[in-house]
């Protein structure tokens, strides 16, 4: 949730952020939560003057003429019952106008309304390293040119590269027709060896994780609408949430499956009272996800690429004020990390405005793996600063070096979704037989050096 006082404050400013792309212009009105703002101040107001006559009249007791005190006493009460009912009536429209409010960027998101607006910060081939001449053009049309159209770890390149749903088949380790009639479209089976080398990207990433000092977590995968609402999934993503139906749930609780261990571990640390000593506090969790993608319907049907299930590992911290500008680039050099272990070539993407994900967002960059099969960059990660935004719904706080109350911030990080980076890996070691090429750091964990047909 933005913090009230800015918008009071400067509210130029949070205008000119809702104009650059972020969030919706009508349902973020700067100008009618002003007004709400003021009206709600002038109830709290009138309600403070009305209970202080209250207490004044309690004290005269039985002194002077009684029944006009019991019968001002009387109006008091009734005037502030009708004023408290005004106040939350209007508390609520207020709030529902703030929850719509966009966090306000750490520095300001590069103009636009779509990935075609993106802004590349790095690029890096093996063998190459970075590539300078790509820094700050557009994601999209003008930093193909550095990528090779045949796979970087093929042997022999004299080959059409294939698309990773046909690798994937033909080597009978992805099923998508089976699960069509399991569990209809975008699902998939994954079997055998790609089972192994997701196994192995896991084990990549925890090992490393741990080496430096991240705490595992095993959540929850269905949580309380609070817990989506408020790390900012709620109201502005909730048509991508499958919802759980309550008749068969406990008090009949509504649930829903996360699309991101992301909500369960910042609910972890809800409604507490956190120690400055004690941040950052820096976790990792392994979990499967689900995402209806509505309004997606048409677009990536074909392969394991944009799907209802699917397995990540999420980097999340609570650090202090402070530490989260840190947190972000320390999050932003294990992703290169690891994908400079698996050798893939890939494009550090700084999200524009209209494309920055959800309301919390106040810094975004994508990793973007390329893919020669298909001549594209996919996304792989996703590393985000929400500032205080999340912390302020979810009242996540602690307390500084000077014993003040104060609110924590929150990263979040994909650090590695598991079936677009088997597809990263399908599509860069392909060979020409068919085959695909383990990477190296991969092979010495699954003991596992090629993909091939029995």
């Amino acid at each position: 949730m933005l913090d009230p006082k800015l918008i009071r404050e400067d509210p130029q400013k949070v205008k000119d952020v809702i104009k650059s792309g972020r969030g919706d212009a009508k349902k973020a009105d700067v100008d009618a939560w002003l007004k709400l703002d003021q009206e709600r101040n002038n109830l709290i107001l009138k309600i403070e003057e009305v209970n202080q006559r209250r207490n004044e009249l309690a004290k005269v007791g039985g002194k002077g003429d009684v029944e006009k005190i019991r019968q001002e006493g009387r109006q008091a009460k009734e005037d502030a019952q009708k004023l408290e009912k005004e106040l939350v009536l209007v508390t609520a429209k207020w709030q529902a106008v703030l929850d719509w409010m966009p966090n306000m960027p750490v520095t300001p998101f590069p103009e636009g309304k779509s990935e075609e607006d993106n802004i590349v910060l790095k690029l890096w081939v093996p063998g190459k390293g970075y590539i300078k001449e790509a820094e700050g053009k557009k994601a999209r049309g003008e930093t193909e040119q550095y990528m090779s159209e045949k796979p970087l770890h093929a042997k022999d390149k004299d080959f059409i590269p294939k698309h990773h749903l046909d690798i994937g088949e033909n080597l009978d380790v992805i099923d998508v027709a089976q699960s069509a009639k399991s569990s209809g479209s975008r699902f998939s089976y994954l079997k055998g060896d790609i089972v192994l080398l997701q196994y192995g990207l896991q084990q990549l990433l925890f090992n490393e994780l741990i080496k430096r000092g991240y705490t595992p977590f095993m959540p929850p995968l269905l949580v309380r609408e609070r817990v989506l609402y408020g790390t900012s999934h709620f109201p502005e993503g909730k048509d991508q949430v499958y919802a759980i139906q309550t008749e068969n749930v406990e008090e009949l609780n509504q649930l829903y499956l996360v699309g991101s261990s992301e909500p369960s571990n910042f609910a972890y640390f809800m409604d507490r009272i956190l120690d400055e000593k004690d941040l950052p506090f820096k976790l990792f969790a392994y979990t499967t996800a689900f995402r209806s993608e509505a309004g997606s319907w048409g677009k990536d049907v074909k392969g394991i690429k944009r799907v209802h299930q699917f397995d990540k590992i999420e980097m999340n911290a609570v650090t202090a004020t402070e530490q989260s500008g840190d947190i972000f680039q320390e999050f932003l050099s294990i992703n290169e990390w690891l994908l400079q272990s698996l050798e893939l070539p890939y494009q550090l993407v700084v999200k524009c405005a209209g494309d920055a994900g959800y309301l919390a967002s106040a810094q975004q960059v994508d990793p973007e793996v390329w893919l020669p099969g298909e001549n594209q960059f996919l996304e792989v990660m996703t590393d985000t600063n929400t500032t205080d935004y999340q912390a302020r719904r979810l009242n996540i706080r602690y307390k500084n070096k000077e014993n003040k109350l104060q609110f924590a911030h929150t990263v979040n990080d994909t650090g590695c979704a598991m079936g677009r980076m088997l597809i990263s890996i399908l599509a860069n070691y392909q060979q020409k037989d068919g085959s695909v090429q383990v990477p190296k750091v991969l092979s010495k964990l699954i003991s596992l050096k090629v993909l091939k047909k029995d």
